[in-house]
């Protein structure tokens, strides 16, 4: 169960960064998708959902450990695989 937890822990510091580079890259679907939720809760509402995401999984790994690692680490692969495709490919 530690051991979860500290590699939620860890994934979640990334999943911060990526959030970070996404709201920074200014890429147009990031924009749409995030402008809402920012125009009605605010700039940094997004990192409160975020975080509230972190929350509830280190919650959930104290109980049920392996579904809540598995979850999460969905979600950060799948937050790495928009980054790659939000940056495109290799500029030659």
């Amino acid at each position: 169960m530690l051991i979860a937890t500290c590699l939620i822990l860890f994934a979640g510091i990334g999943n911060f960064a990526m959030h970070r580079w996404m709201l920074e890259s200014r890429h147009p679907m990031v924009e749409q998708a995030t402008g809402g939720v920012r125009r009605v809760m605010g700039r940094q509402a997004t990192y409160v959902i975020e975080f509230a995401i972190l929350l509830g999984m280190l919650w959930w790994a104290q109980s049920r450990w392996f579904p809540a690692l598995m979850l999460y680490g969905v979600y950060t692969a799948l937050n790495a695989a928009t980054i790659a495709w939000i940056k495109g490919p290799p500029q030659r």
